[in-house]
C-alpha cells in the first residue's frame, strides 16, 4: 500500500472507521433481539415493521397494527429531530458526533435499567429504542467515505455483492475504481449486525434487558473514543462525518 493511501486513511474522521461501522451494527443488532423477542417488531428494520403492519391488517389484529405503526413514526421522529440537530450543530461549525453518541448511551442505560428494577411497558422502551435508531442512522452512514446502513443492511448486502460482481467483471467492463476492500467492509459490518443479533438474542435468556445494557456500553465507549478524537478528516468529502 502506498504512502499516499496510508494518509489518506488517517484523515477519515473517526465515525466513518470501520471500527466504528462495526460498532454501530453490534449495537443496531443488540437493540432489535430485545425489541423483537419482547414486543415483536425490530428496532431499527423499518421495512420488516411496514411488513409487520400489513400482516397484522391482514389478520385483524388493530392493536399490534397501532403499535408497530407508531413504532415507524417514532424512529422517523428521530431521524428528524438528528437531522435538526446536526444542522444546527453545522452552522455553529461544531461537532456532533460525540454529543450524538452520549445522547443514545443515557437513553438506552436509562431504559436498561428501567427494564431491570421497574414494570415499563415493553413498548415505552421498544418506542424509545426506536426513537434512538432513527438518530442513529440519520447520525452515521459513511465509513471511508461509502455510504453504507448500520441500522438496516438490506443495501448493505446488496453492495457488498455489486462490488464482489464488478471485481470478478473487471475483464469485461473496468471502472478503475477498488471493489474487493469496499465489499469487505460491507461483509465486516453483516457480520457485526448478525453477531449483534444473535449475541442479544442469547444473553437476554438470562435477564431480558442485557442486550440493551451492552449496547448502552458500546455506545459509551464509542463516546469516549469520539470524544478524545482529534484527527482531521478526508478533504475530499464535502460533508464528512464531524
Amino acid at each position: 500500500m502506498s504512502s499516499t493511501v496510508r494518509t489518506a486513511r488517517l484523515h477519515y474522521p473517526l465515525l466513518e472507521t470501520a471500527g466504528a461501522a462495526v460498532t454501530l451494527a453490534l449495537t443496531s443488532g443488540l437493540l432489535n433481539a430485545w425489541t423483537f423477542a419482547q414486543v415483536g417488531t425490530f428496532a431499527t428494520v423499518q421495512s420488516g415493521n411496514l411488513l409487520s403492519i400489513g400482516y397484522f391488517l391482514a389478520e385483524g389484529d388493530h392493536a399490534k397494527v397501532l403499535l408497530a405503526a407508531t413504532s415507524v413514526m417514532v424512529f422517523a421522529f428521530g431521524a428528524f429531530v438528528c437531522s435538526i440537530y446536526v444542522l444546527w450543530r453545522a452552522r455553529e461549525n461544531r461537532a456532533y458526533s460525540a454529543e450524538v453518541l452520549v445522547f443514545e448511551f443515557i437513553v438506552i442505560a436509562i431504559v436498561a435499567v428501567l427494564t431491570a428494577t421497574t414494570g415499563i411497558s415493553g413498548w415505552v422502551v421498544a418506542w424509545a429504542v426506536s426513537f434512538i435508531a432513527g438518530v442513529q442512522g440519520n447520525a452515521f452512514h459513511r465509513e471511508t467515505g461509502m455510504l453504507y446502513g448500520n441500522i438496516a443492511v438490506t443495501s448493505v448486502v446488496q453492495m457488498a455483492a455489486s462490488l464482489v460482481g464488478r471485481a470478478l467483471g473487471r475483464r469485461i467492463s473496468d471502472d478503475g475504481q477498488p471493489h474487493l476492500r469496499p465489499a469487505g467492509a460491507y461483509l465486516v459490518v453483516l457480520i457485526a449486525f448478525l453477531v449483534g443479533g444473535g449475541v442479544g438474542f442469547a444473553i437476554d435468556q438470562f435477564w431480558e434487558g442485557a442486550s440493551l445494557a451492552v449496547a448502552a456500553a458500546l455506545l459509551l465507549v464509542l463516546f469516549l473514543f469520539a470524544a478524545a478524537d482529534r484527527g482531521s478528516v478526508d478533504p475530499s468529502q464535502n460533508n464528512p462525518t464531524p
